[in-house]
C-alpha cells in the first residue's frame, strides 16, 4: 500500500483532551507546507502522561489552531514544577518529544543515514510515493524539501521543549540529588537533539535558554565547532549527574545513564578528530563493566529484547497506548507483500560487502529467504519482497518484527524499541579513536570484539583481523558499515572520514556494470561536495528574513 496522507494519522479527537499551549512557551517556526503543520498535541487524561505532555505544548507556541480554553484543573507553566512528580514528568515528556515516532515528523528521516550512502536505496519504486524520499535517496537536494523542514523543526522543538524544562526543574523547590540527576537527563538529551542536528546541517542556531517565537527568527548560526562545544559541554554535565544503567530501576530502563552520556562524548570528539578524548571517554563505558555483547547477533533486535546487555540508549516504544508510541519504520522498511510500505531497502552493493558474514541474513531479507513459518495470509518460509515495486528486490531485516510480534494497529503502535547507541558501535569508536593515536593493539581489541561476536554465528567466516597502520582503519571502517549497517549511521560516517564523494562515485562506477538482477545498473549520480552538508531548509531561511543562511552549495 502506498503511504497514508498526513490526515490518516491523526489520532482521534474522542480520545483526547485538546489543550492550549501556556502563555510562556517557547517554540521553534513549524513548518507550514504539511497539510497538518498546526495539528494540537493530543494530552492522555491519565495524569502521568498529561503531565510530560504538558511539557511537549512548551515548545509549540508558534501552532494558532489550538483551543482557548484549558479543563477546568489543568496546569499551565505558572503552576508546574511545584514537586518531585511534577519535574519527573515534565522530564518524561522532553523524552517523549526526543523520540516522537509519528512518520510525518522525525521518524522518516531516520533513514536519512541509510538512503544517504551505497547502503540504501529508496525502495518503494510506485512513482509520486514519496517523491521527496527519492529524491534524497538520489542525492537530488532541494531546500524546499518538507522532509529537511521536518527534521530541522521537529528536532528544534525538542531542544525547546529541554530548555525550558530546564528552566522549571532548576527552580523547583525538590530534593538536590534528584534535581541534579532530572537537568542530568535534560542535558543529555538536549546534546543528544543538537547532536542529531550539527552531523546534518552543520553550524545550527544554539539556543540554551527559553525564547518566544520572534526572537527565534533573530538568531543566527553558530559554527559547526560551537555547537559541538556546547554538546561535549551538556554531554559531560549529565555524565557527572546520571546513575550507571545498573542502577536504573526497571520501571526507568531506557532513560538516559552515565554510560550514554559517556558514549555520546566519546563519539562527539571522533566527530570532531579530538581522538585522545574520545578513546577516554569510550574507555569510561567499557571499563565500567555495566555493557556487554549479546550471544546472538540476531537477538539485539528483537522485542523481548529492549534495553538489553548492548543497548547503551534507545528509544521506547510501547505497543500498549493509544497515541502514536510505536515507530512506523517496522512497517514503512517492509516489502509491500507483507502489508508494508517497502522503503529504505538494501543495495546489492552493501550485500556483496558482507561476502560469506553470517550477519548478512541478520541484516538483509532476500527474496524467498526463510524469515518464520508459513501463515494462512503469508508464507514466511520463502518471503516475498515484491521485487516489481522494489528497487532491490531487499528488505531491512533490523527493522522486521515477526508477525506473532506485531500488535493489531502495528503502523502507528509497533512494540520494536529503536536502537540509537549500542556497544558495538562504542567498541568501533574505541578502535578507530586508538588506531588514529597509533595504538594498533587496543584498537585490534576492540575491532575483534566485536568480529569474534559474528563469527559464532558460524564459526570460520569472520576471523580476527591482523591488520595495521591505514589498513587497520580501512578494516575498521568496513566493520562499522557491516555491523551498524542499516541502523541510520552510514551517510554520518562517510561525511565524518571525508570520504562521502569517493565512495559515492566509486558506487556508482560499480553501479554501471553491477549485474544484479534488481538494481543493476541504478545510480545516484546527483552526488556532489555539497552533499556533506544538508540544505537548511528554504521556510527556515525565509521566516527569518535571511538571518539563517543557506549552506553552500544550495
Amino acid at each position: 500500500m502506498a503511504a497514508p496522507t498526513p490526515t490518516e494519522l491523526r489520532p482521534s479527537t474522542a480520545a483526547w483532551t485538546w489543550v492550549t499551549t501556556p502563555p510562556t512557551a517557547l517554540s521553534w517556526p513549524v513548518p507550514t507546507s504539511r497539510s497538518n503543520a498546526s495539528h494540537p498535541l493530543p494530552v492522555m487524561k491519565k495524569y502521568c502522561l498529561y503531565i510530560g505532555l504538558v511539557a511537549l505544548g512548551l515548545a509549540l507556541q508558534s501552532c494558532e489552531d489550538f483551543l482557548t480554553q484549558l479543563p477546568n484543573g489543568q496546569q499551565t507553566t505558572a503552576n508546574f514544577y511545584t514537586n518531585a512528580d511534577e519535574c519527573k514528568a515534565a522530564v518524561m515528556g522532553c523524552y517523549a518529544l526526543t523520540d516522537q515516532d509519528d512518520w510525518w515528523k522525525i521518524d522518516r528521516t531516520r533513514m536519512f543515514g541509510d538512503a544517504g550512502s551505497d547502503d540504501a536505496w529508496k525502495g518503494n519504486s510506485i512513482a509520486g510515493d514519496q517523491r521527496e524520499f527519492g529524491d534524497f535517496s538520489r542525492f537530488f537536494w532541494l531546500p524546499n524539501n518538507e522532509w529537511f523542514d521536518n527534521r530541522y523543526t521537529f528536532i528544534f522543538q525538542a531542544i525547546g521543549n529541554c530548555n525550558a524544562a530546564l528552566v522549571g526543574v532548576e527552580k523547583a523547590p525538590i530534593d538536590a540529588t534528584l534535581k541534579q540527576q532530572l537537568l542530568g537527563e535534560l542535558k543529555f538529551l538536549r546534546a543528544y537533539n543538537y547532536f542529531e542536528l550539527v552531523k546534518g546541517y552543520g553550524g545550527v542556531p544554539l539556543v540554551l535558554t527559553p525564547v518566544s517565537p520572534s526572537q527565534a527568527l533573530t538568531i543566527q548560526r553558530s559554527s559547526a565547532a560551537d555547537c559541538y562545544a556546547q554538546i561535549i559541554k551538556d554531554l559531560q554535565d549529565a555524565a557527572a549527574a546520571l546513575p550507571e544503567k545498573a542502577a536504573r530501576p526497571s520501571i526507568e530502563k531506557g532513560r538516559a545513564t552515565k554510560g550514554a552520556a559517556n558514549a555520546y562524548l566519546a563519539k562527539a570528539y571522533l566527530f570532531t578528530e579530538q581522538w585522545a578524548l574520545s578513546q577516554q571517554a569510550a574507555e569510561q563505558v567499557i571499563n565500567s563493566a555495566q555493557y556487554n555483547l549479546n550471544d546472538e547477533f540476531s537477538y539485539v533486535w528483537n522485542v523481548n529484547n529492549h534495553n538489553g546487555n548492548e543497548s547503551i540508549f534507545e528509544l521506547n516504544y510501547s505497543a500498549n497506548q493509544t497515541f502514536n508510541l510505536g515507530t512506523a519504520l517496522t512497517v514503512v522498511m517492509r516489502s509491500r507483500a507483507d502489508n508494508g510500505w517497502g522503503f529504505n531497502t538494501p543495495t546489492s552493493n552493501l550485500e556483496q560487502a558482507f561476502g560469506n558474514d553470517p550477519r548478512r541474513k541478520w541484516t538483509i531479507i532476500k527474496q524467498g529467504d526463510n524469515v518464520g513459518p508459513k501463515t494462512a495470509s503469508f508464507d514466511y518460509s520463502s518471503y516475498d519482497t515484491k521485487p516489481s515495486e522494489n528497487e532491490s528486490g531487499r528488505i531491512s531485516r533490523k527493522m522486521f518484527v515477526p508477525l506473532a510480534d506485531r500488535p493489531a494497529n502495528e503502523r502507528e503502535h509497533s512494540p520494536l524499541n529503536r536502537i540509537e547507541m549500542r556497544y558495538p558501535d562504542l567498541l568501533l569508536i574505541h578502535a578507530e579513536a586508538s588506531q588514529r593515536l597509533g595504538q594498533d593493539s587496543k584498537a585490534l581489541t576492540s575491532l575483534n570484539l566485536v568480529r569474534a561476536r559474528a563469527n559464532r554465528l558460524q564459526p570460520g567466516t569472520v576471523l580476527p583481523r591482523t591488520s595495521g597502520g591505514a589498513q587497520l582503519l580501512a578494516d575498521i571502517w568496513l566493520e562499522r558499515r557491516l555491523e551498524l549497517a542499516m541502523e541510520g549511521h552510514r551517510y554520518y560516517d562517510l561525511v565524518r572520514q571525508k570520504r562521502l564523494v569517493q565512495v559515492m562515485q566509486a558506487f556508482n562506477t560499480s553501479q554501471r556494470t553491477n549485474t544484479d538482477q534488481y538494481d543493476g545498473g541504478k545510480v545516484k549520480d546527483q552526488i556532489s561536495e555539497k552533499n556533506n552538508l544538508f540544505p537548511i531548509p528554504t521556510p527556515q531561511i525565509q521566516l527569518s528574513g535571511g538571518v539563517v543562511t543557506q549552506n553552500p552549495g544550495y
